[in-house]
């Protein structure tokens, strides 16, 4: 552990949404804090900026659990830090999940869209009826690390996905020819029915490479970012049910006031 209360860990020590968390925690605390009468309306704690990143947070959260039910010969990886040089928001690339099995490599770029419908073709993601960036990005960070595996001189397939969490809809007109898009539903099911195509040597080999923090960016994580997303995620389900409440008591206010003046 570094002087400042961060450190480095093995690859697969890493809880989905590291990154994704340690942001939230940045912009979280750069907000003002709501005052007593919008907690006590149960206005959202989270800022126009934040809301985005805590979403990612949660999506990346939920995939995590679905792959940790992966069977025996697979390996996971979260957050994988690929990128080098900070975005204007102060976070550095990172790749969701890095997993690895019989069938190879899948870098999986997961986007949590609650609610809303996804429109998938060859050369587009809509979400919402607005294109999406997701399959540029998702064949970038597979290049990477098929970078990564060709420096080491391991030689395995690498397949981009695009996991899409909580969609309400997803029509697909025809699947992209380099990037895979998939419901997380359907996630754990379609990886372990893919052919199996490298042996357990070169898999065992793959997976040592991607558990060691030095062939990746440094990937320095606060002791205490599961802790304080927590607390702000808390937060969030408090005035979630403050707001739940309010509207209760306005409804019921309302059939006390209409009570006395219906016909008996």
């Amino acid at each position: 552990m570094n002087d400042d209360g961060r450190r480095t860990t093995r690859m697969r020590d890493r809880a989905p949404g590291a990154a994704v968390m340690e942001q939230v925690v940045r912009l979280h605390t750069q907000s003002p804090p709501r005052s007593p009468l919008a907690r006590a309306l149960g206005a959202r704690p989270l800022g126009a900026e934040t809301e985005p990143w805590f979403a990612g947070a949660l999506g990346e959260r939920e995939v995590g659990a679905l792959l940790d039910r992966l069977p025996d010969g697979w390996s996971v990886f979260h957050a994988v830090p690929v990128g080098t040089r900070p975005d204007e928001n102060g976070a550095v690339a990172d790749v969701d999940h890095v997993v690895v099995g019989p069938a190879g490599v899948f870098v999986i770029n997961t986007k949590h869209h609650r609610g809303q419908r996804v429109w998938v073709a060859e050369r587009a993601v809509m979400v919402a009826g607005q294109k999406q960036p997701y399959l540029r990005n998702s064949d970038l960070e597979a290049s990477r690390v098929r970078g990564v595996l060709a420096q080491a001189g391991l030689v395995t397939p690498v397949t981009a996905l695009v996991v899409l969490v909580g969609t309400k809809e997803v029509t697909v007109r025809q699947q992209p020819r380099r990037v895979r898009v998939l419901r997380s539903e359907t996630l754990l099911r379609w990886l372990t029915r893919r052919p199996s195509v490298v042996d357990a040597a070169t898999v065992a080999a793959v997976a040592r490479l991607f558990d060691d923090p030095a062939t990746w960016r440094p990937a320095e994580s606060s002791a205490d970012t599961l802790e304080r997303f927590a607390l702000i995620e808390r937060e969030v389900r408090t005035a979630q049910l403050v707001r739940v409440g309010w509207v209760l008591a306005v409804a019921l206010a309302g059939i006390a006031v209409a009570l006395p003046l219906l016909p008996h």
